[in-house]
């Protein structure tokens, strides 16, 4: 079994879904037993959880975005450039 400080060093340092599943198995027993760090140690894990998801979904929408090929890109830039010469006083 973990101590606290174990657990709480353990959840700062790496994800806890990277840890080997025998230490993920013991750290969550502990995070639902202990009275004293569960609190902060679960809400750790939590956003963590949600960091994984956020990351994965960003993953989604950047393979479904178009790309611009090479020649869109310099006519945007051309436009943009034209643009902030026709703004300066």
């Amino acid at each position: 079994m973990f101590t606290c400080k174990q657990v709480s060093k353990a959840l700062s340092k790496e994800d806890y879904e990277k840890l080997s599943p025998t230490r993920r198995f013991f750290l969550r027993l502990h995070v639902k037993l202990c009275i004293f760090c569960g609190k902060f140690n679960r809400q750790v894990m939590d956003s963590q959880d949600m960091c994984r998801c956020y990351k994965q979904h960003e993953e989604k929408i950047a393979e479904q975005r178009p790309k611009l090929d090479n020649a869109k890109k310099d006519q945007l830039k051309k436009l943009l450039a034209a643009q902030s010469k026709a703004n300066k006083p």
